[in-house]
């Protein structure tokens, strides 16, 4: 895929939608217009240039899903829960595939016929041959919880974080024994300040017993803590998660000297041995990604996007009116949903989606438009260095009619399940021992039966890559319950570890959106919708069924293209080909633009191997795409110039 260069924009500071019974400071969300809403580029507007040009299109359709059969995808309902909000942003670590073959699940939950006060942590274990019976009740057993994370380190100790608001502030709760056991919360472990919000756990270190935690310092109290309404506070234990010798501390490349704050859930972790990452930023802040080689001692910061205002303040600000017509003209900012994930070597790999906003009057909060665009998952890892993400997801034509389906919203709950995000949004990935990556996200189900509700449903579709990055398989749509087209399926995680399966756990009803919309009278009416319990879905894949799926880029069966050599290049690279038949052959060079550096008309070649010397003297250093044409096929390969 080609990588686009463009202007980097973002947004933040306030708190997301609904984690507490206290009233959160909300964004308002904006009735979605009847026609696609596009970035418009103004002559003049320095901030119109769209971040991501495949979102200014508005709805766009995209390679059709492939739709599994139903032997391909094992589903087991291992919970259920009434509490159907998992998370405001970012999904939190909820799967952990484990080495021996088990695996352990978490999630919020309210159990059926439970009040608010038996919310926590919903739990259950497989042992390798069967999961646990459903659960009736948290793990906590004293305290309130919800939006949980949980971790093992490598002793077996498991652990589950999440804020509570009897405990005051973050609660610890772990066993000595991952799967069995009785749970032990730790309540003074992580300090009782009772703001602290939404926490999100990576578990790492040489040893694999460091315990790394980040969570929002404000919560929904608004209250400004070290110079920010939600600082982001890091906390470590080096001795199995026994104490946190570093706890709620600011990280100074995300402190009060770049932004006022950041809102809920929106940043993520994960490690990989001494090396950790924490990718954080929504709304009004830059999306920047944080690395730490020496287990949390000291970070460097990588900007993914930027948003152009500094220091911009929700409450008091708006945005600019370049074309005069007395509104706020709209701006591409990063959702809050970003993900990261650190390979089998370390290296850092970012994804995350984008959403429209727009902030007429100072004296209100700016106002963003759910499904507005389709941003799709915008896809960044460090050897891109300075150069732009790719697009890798977008909505998907099912029925390849080149069009969108969408809802009519004729029940009142507007068009499509609202999640306050763009279309496609909230990426997880995972990596299996080969270094072939996998991404799930949540995305418009178009030929999902809207009968019920009048309103369009939202499914969880997997990717694949096997060249790092380069290229993505098309998407399979997990969920192959009889009564699928009829479902919701939302607030998916991918455990990061991939064997022969990839391993998914998700939320499934029969409603479009979740019980606490609020805000307007579509967000209320879906609220209405979802006063029932929803089912939490663990799915494995092959991973047959998700490499198996043909990509974009993928090697046609007519012809072979191989990598060139040397690669990196600094000179003469050789690239290697083979076709099978008598064909048309071109090949072709071009930069992250897309712009051809090289071309060549190879003419018509006979069956047969042949070699292209390719000299990369006069080619600036950085990322190039080569491309071979046989006839109506082609295949891309990705290569670097030093």
């Amino acid at each position: 895929m080609k990588k686009q260069l463009l202007m980097v924009l973002a947004i933040s500071a306030s708190l997301g939608t609904f984690a507490q019974n206290r009233s959160a400071r909300t964004r308002v969300q904006l009735p979605l217009k009847e026609k696609p809403v596009s970035v418009h580029q103004l002559n003049g507007d320095p901030y119109q240039i769209p971040f991501n040009t495949n979102s200014s299109r508005g709805y766009v359709a995209s390679t059709p899903v492939q739709n599994k059969s139903a032997q391909a995808v094992t589903e087991a309902v291992i919970g259920k829960t009434t509490y159907d909000l998992q998370t405001n942003s970012a999904i939190l670590t909820h799967l952990i595939n484990h080495s021996d073959g088990t695996v352990s699940a978490a999630w919020t939950m309210i159990p059926v016929g439970g009040a608010s006060a038996a919310r926590g942590t919903g739990y259950n274990y497989f042992d390798g041959s069967n999961w646990s019976p459903i659960p009736s009740a948290r793990v906590e057993p004293n305290d309130r919880t919800g939006f949980v994370s949980i971790g093992v380190t490598s002793t077996g100790k498991e652990m589950a974080i999440g804020h509570s608001s009897t405990a005051g502030g973050m609660l610890l709760t772990t066993r000595a024994a991952k799967g069995t056991g009785a749970w032990t919360s730790e309540v003074a472990a992580l300090g009782q300040q009772a703001n602290d919000t939404w926490a999100k756990m990576a578990v790492g270190g040489a040893n694999g017993q460091t315990v790394h935690t980040i969570w929002n310092g404000s919560g929904t109290s608004a209250t400004q803590l070290n110079g920010q309404d939600g600082p982001i506070l890091y906390s470590r234990s080096t001795d199995d998660g026994v104490t946190f010798p570093v706890l709620r501390t600011l990280l100074g490349p995300i402190d009060s000297t770049l932004n006022l704050g950041y809102g809920a859930d929106c940043y993520s972790m994960d490690t990989h041995g001494d090396t950790v990452a924490i990718v954080a930023g929504e709304f009004t802040t830059d999306l920047t990604l944080l690395k730490s080689t020496d287990n949390g001692t000291t970070w460097t910061a990588t900007t993914l996007q930027t948003f152009p205002i500094p220091f911009y303040n929700d409450a008091a600000d708006s945005l600019p009116d370049f074309d005069g017509d007395g509104t706020s003209d709209d701006i591409e900012a990063a959702s809050g949903d970003a993900h990261v994930m650190l390979d089998n070597n370390g290296m850092a790999h970012v994804f995350w989606s984008n959403i429209l906003i727009t902030d007429t009057s100072g004296a209100d909060l700016l106002g963003y438009y759910p499904n507005g665009i389709d941003g799709g998952i915008l896809y960044w890892n460090e050897s891109f260095g300075a150069n732009a993400p790719d697009t890798i997801a977008n909505a998907q034509d099912i029925n390849n009619d080149g069009t969108f389906t969408i809802a009519t919203g004729s029940q009142g709950g507007g068009r499509m399940a609202l999640y306050r995000g763009s279309i496609t949004q909230m990426p997880t990935s995972g990596i299996d021992a080969t270094g072939n990556l996998y991404m799930s996200y949540m995305s418009l189900c178009e030929t999902c039966d809207t009968t019920a509700y009048g309103t369009s449903h939202k499914h969880v579709y997997v990717k694949s890559s096997m060249d790092n990055g380069a290229t993505w398989s098309n998407p399979v749509d997990i969920d192959q319950d009889i009564d699928s087209a009829a479902q919701e399926c939302a607030f998916a995680c991918m455990a990061k570890h991939v064997d022969g399966n990839v391993h998914i756990v998700y939320q499934r009803d029969g409603a479009p959106g979740h019980s606490l919309l609020t805000g307007n009278t579509t967000s209320t009416t879906q609220a209405s919708w979802n006063t029932v319990e929803s089912d939490i879905v663990y799915a494995h894949i092959p991973v047959s069924e998700v490499l198996g799926v043909k990509s974009v880029n993928s090697t046609p069966s007519s012809f072979g293209l191989a990598q060139n050599a040397p690669n990196p290049s600094t000179g003469i690279t050789s690239i290697n080909f083979t076709i099978a038949d008598k064909a048309k052959v071109t090949f072709e060079v071009t930069n992250i633009l897309g712009k051809v550096v090289y071309a060549e008309d190879r003419g018509t070649l006979n069956a047969g191997a042949y070699n292209i010397a390719l000299n990369t003297e006069k080619l600036s250093s950085g990322v190039y795409y080569y491309t071979l044409r046989v006839n109506d096929e082609m295949n891309t390969k990705k290569m670097m110039v030093k």
